[in-house]
């Protein structure tokens, strides 16, 4: 062995623990911050890639300094930018870290509070370690000396038991490897002369990473043969890891959730489910959408959809200043031209939420001259593009997942085929290798519009009663057609590949279909191994009314669809009926495995010509989204149904 000191590159890590015993110091007095005592790590074994790490909690292993000198901050969810208080003080008790803690006079801050103080004692601490002493014998790495940098209060730790916890990034300092009794020499790499084995105990990890076939990009190379048991889990766990930085570099995910995916060891179907969540609450928060250029409550009001198109038609932008500086700020990020007869909609515009009364909805070729048509509009509130859109759209309502407000193309992981499980016939036989299987659903923008006209009148006579009303019959139609997209797109001449033509969900015969026909759409996706989370059956008005009309159980008054024709259940699933399904077609699933992937770039180009003489002008809006399915046997679809 060398005698430089070998090095693991750990980066910084964190364990989950669950303690029952925190001591809760409600306020003295109005002003005094709400302060609670309690340990925040222990002893506890933990796998990590490199092997067993365990902390030793002793005055001389545990560096508080920042601890005790009040700089440690108190987080949630190691998120370093909600921080909910500070550490006070620390000190090791029964070997356990036990930490001093007060909350912030903030309303965040009293939020956590509440939640701990109603049970949530999930605790954890953010750490590096320094110097581990290996137990070759034991296959451990205990941490001699280590640094605690902050506690957090988590919600879902990765293992409540023993605290499993997150592998770190690289970018910080090493940690010296000493080993704690002689052992037989390591294969050694082939440009390592043999006379260093006899060296002393002291080791680095780079060698001992050499020792077990790995160079410094992680990657298996000499020492251990290729194909023993240990190179193959390390390779295994190597591609692992390298597939999730991948995988959070290209969906922009936060380290700290990089770190947690990765040191807690979970699958990638798990860590499928968790992006999704991430980037679905992104979007309802904080979407990334290129046209979100920041604008406030009151300039988001005062945008103007219609007075945006009277100056597209007429090729007058003075009146709609406002609207055509958006528009020239978002066209740059695009990397689009200027064009007068075009311009883009700002996010903010698209998701405001305001209500449309009942009797404005869905109207076409709108004119001032005749009142059900857009004469007789006063003082309507604007309203939201993309939540009219969504609002008619099956997929959604039957619980297909939403990914709003992206930037970039979108890749979600996911497993197509399991490793293989062998009894071994004595102790010498060996297990025959086999590995997951994983692919991708890759999202990306297609793009797709929709067409009506409008008076000029009547956006010179009305404000925001016509943009209530071109919103809504835009929306409408773009609606029925992104819907049509996510069930049956044809993925060829830029449609997104709808459910009905993705391979390899299931088929169900639609010859006289009744009940065991019904029931067959469930053992179909139970067959795969799918709980449907969002189960429900969708089918055109005329399957339903047969539906209706069949029995379960013949001379009784069992009929297969329960309900009205629109909304029922059949066989304890929900079911609706639509004409945005293909004749005499029936479709059951999971809903909740569809992703559909909304970019928001909602493009507006007006033609100011489409009836010169009556001054009719012709606006076609157009948006990107995509879909997909995370599990395609997650549906079964029964078709030609008698």
């Amino acid at each position: 062995m060398s005698d430089t000191p070998t090095e693991i590159k750990a980066g910084r890590l964190a364990r989950d623990l669950h303690v029952s015993d925190i001591t809760v110091h409600t306020r003295a007095a109005d002003g005094e911050p709400i302060r609670m005592t309690f340990p925040a790590s222990s002893e506890s074994p933990v796998e990590r890639w490199f092997g067993t790490e365990i902390l030793r909690h002793s005055a001389k292993a545990v560096r508080m300094d920042r601890l005790k000198a009040g700089a440690a901050p108190l987080l949630f969810n190691h998120d370093w930018n909600d921080p909910v208080g500070m550490v006070d003080g620390a000190r090791i008790e029964d070997k356990r870290l036990v930490v001093d803690v007060h909350f912030f006079d903030t309303v965040r801050a009293q939020e956590v509070a509440t939640m701990v103080q109603g049970g949530m004692r999930n605790v954890s601490i953010g750490y590096e370690l320094l110097t581990v002493e290996e137990d070759t014998k034991r296959q451990t790495y205990t941490a001699t000396d280590w640094r605690v940098f902050e506690v957090s209060f988590v919600t879902v730790p990765a293992d409540p038991k023993v605290g499993v916890g997150r592998a770190g990034d690289t970018a910080v300092s090493p940690v010296r490897v000493i080993r704690a009794e002689p052992e037989a020499p390591a294969p050694l790499p082939l440009n390592q002369p043999a006379a260093r084995a006899a060296q002393p105990k002291e080791s680095t990890m780079d060698e001992t990473q050499a020792a077990a076939g790995v160079n410094a990009d992680n990657q298996a190379t000499r020492g251990l043969p290729q194909g023993t048991p240990g190179n193959q889990a390390l390779e295994i766990e190597q591609s692992r890891q390298r597939g999730i930085r991948n995988l959070c570099k290209a969906n922009n995910i936060d380290d700290s959730i990089r770190d947690h995916w990765i040191g807690a060891g979970l699958s990638m179907e798990k860590i499928s489910d968790d992006l999704l969540r991430i980037i679905s609450e992104r979007g309802q928060s904080n979407p990334q959408s290129v046209t979100k250029l920041g604008l406030t409550d009151g300039e988001t009001g005062r945008y103007s959809l219609a007075r945006a198109i009277l100056a597209a038609g007429t090729n007058n932008w003075g009146k709609a200043g406002f609207e055509l500086e958006c528009s020239r700020e978002i066209a740059q990020r695009l990397d689009k031209a200027p064009d007068a007869t075009r311009f883009y909609v700002p996010f903010e515009v698209q998701t405001r939420n305001l209500p449309v009364p009942q009797h404005l909805r869905g109207r076409r070729d709108l004119t001032a001259a005749t009142s059900n048509a857009g004469g007789y509009l006063v003082g309507t509130d604007n309203v939201s593009f993309i939540e009219m859109l969504r609002n008619r759209s099956v997929a959604y309502r039957m619980g297909a997942m939403r990914l709003g407000g992206l930037k970039g193309n979108v890749t979600v992981p996911k497993q197509t085929g399991a490793a293989t499980w062998y009894w071994l016939a004595s102790e010498a036989t060996s297990i025959t290798e086999s590995q997951q299987t994983l692919g991708q659903m890759a999202l990306s923008p297609k793009t797709g519009g929709a067409y009506t006209e409008i008076s000029r009148q009547l956006l010179l006579q009305s404000s925001p009663d016509a943009e209530v009303l071109v919103t809504s019959d835009l929306s409408r139609v773009g609606g029925l057609g992104i819907d049509s997209a996510v069930l049956s797109g044809s993925g060829a001449s830029g449609q997104p590949l709808g459910i009905v033509n993705t391979a390899g969900i299931g088929s169900v015969s639609g010859t006289s279909l009744g009940y065991d026909g019904v029931l067959e759409f469930q053992s179909d996706i139970a067959t795969a191994n799918v709980l449907p989370d969002r189960g429900g059956y969708a089918t055109t008005p005329a399957v339903a009314k047969l539906m209706m009309q069949r029995v379960k159980f013949a001379s009784t008054a069992s009929p297969l669809w329960e309900g009205n024709l629109w909304d029922g259940t059949m066989a304890g699933f929900q079911a609706m009926s639509s004409n945005q399904m293909a004749s005499a077609s029936m479709l059951f699933g999971d809903w909740s495995s569809v992703v559909v992937a909304e970019w928001g770039v909602l493009e507006v180009e007006v033609n100011p010509f489409a009836n010169f003489q009556a001054g009719i002008i012709g606006v076609r809006a157009m948006v990107s989204i995509d879909c997909g399915l995370r599990y395609p046997a997650a549906f079964s679809l029964a078709t030609s149904i008698t």
